[in-house]
């Protein structure tokens, strides 16, 4: 789905090589993306990263030695980012100890359990989610081990703020991920989506982001956008609370 010349670069690359493929698709989103990988892919391991990460030098390597040293399905690996370029309207990962939720900005699996599970699931409805819902299916296989070794960069990217300001409606995912795994999700994030939705995101994370934009006195601007984003998100919560009840609905169905 790129629109720059990644594609003109990586197509060089591979006249260069014997082992390195690259693929095209139409943008359908990093499930499909990742799904087309899995299924072209020829080895026995599969790592996935994200476009905007830097994994270390050695980061396959160690990636190789972990599986064979171990008797697990799936890796996740210690992601870091700048911490002093963390603002407001930036979006990074930062998983130095490991997450439940498995990131696959810095993950890997055996292609015999991605493909044991069906890999990812293609219909979520916002690219979020898709990642744990994977790796909570593969964990009832197998173990997903955390190898501090295994480490990517994960710059803070800065988004614009009108893109940064509709980030609740990733939330909606939430629905899906509960009815398909309520077990895993209700041991490993929250009792229910809407306690996640309403309690831990909408009043103790915001809460806590509300307090910490005041840290950016020296850059009121950006203390601004801060404090503004907060209020947007809490109004947005709001506005999107019959769209959420009719995917709760949905899903609930669904996974009947």
């Amino acid at each position: 789905g790129s629109s720059d010349d990644t594609e003109k670069y990586l197509k060089e690359v591979e006249a260069t090589s014997t082992s390195f493929r690259f693929i095209t698709q139409a943008n359908a989103g990093p499930a499909a993306a990742r799904n087309r990988g899995i299924a072209a892919a020829r080895g026995r391991i599969i790592a996935f990263t994200d476009d905007d990460c830097i994994p270390d030098v050695n980061w396959l390597e160690v990636i190789q030695n972990a599986f064979a040293e171990r008797d697990v399905v799936g890796l996740q690996g210690s992601t870091y980012t700048d911490v002093k370029a963390i603002t407001p309207l930036t979006h990074q990962i930062d998983n130095e100890n490991g997450n439940a939720s498995v990131p696959t900005c810095n993950a890997a699996f055996t292609r015999e359990v991605l493909l044991r599970v069906n890999g990812f699931d293609e219909h979520f409805p916002f690219p979020h989610n898709e990642d744990a819902d994977l790796a909570w299916r593969v964990e009832q296989l197998g173990t997903i081990q955390f190898i501090k070794a295994m480490r990517v960069y994960h710059p803070a990217r800065t988004d614009a703020f009108k893109k940064v300001m509709k980030r609740m409606k990733i939330m909606e995912s939430e629905f899906r991920l509960f009815y398909r795994n309520t077990t895993a999700y209700q041991q490993k994030r929250s009792s229910s989506p809407w306690k996640n939705i309403y309690w831990e995101i909408g009043v103790k994370t915001q809460g806590y982001y509300l307090l910490s934009r005041w840290k950016y006195y020296r850059r009121p601007w950006l203390m601004v956008q801060g404090i503004t984003l907060t209020f947007i998100w809490w109004f947005d919560l709001v506005r999107r609370l019959p769209q959420f009840i009719a995917s709760n609905r949905r899903e609930r169905l669904n996974n009947q």
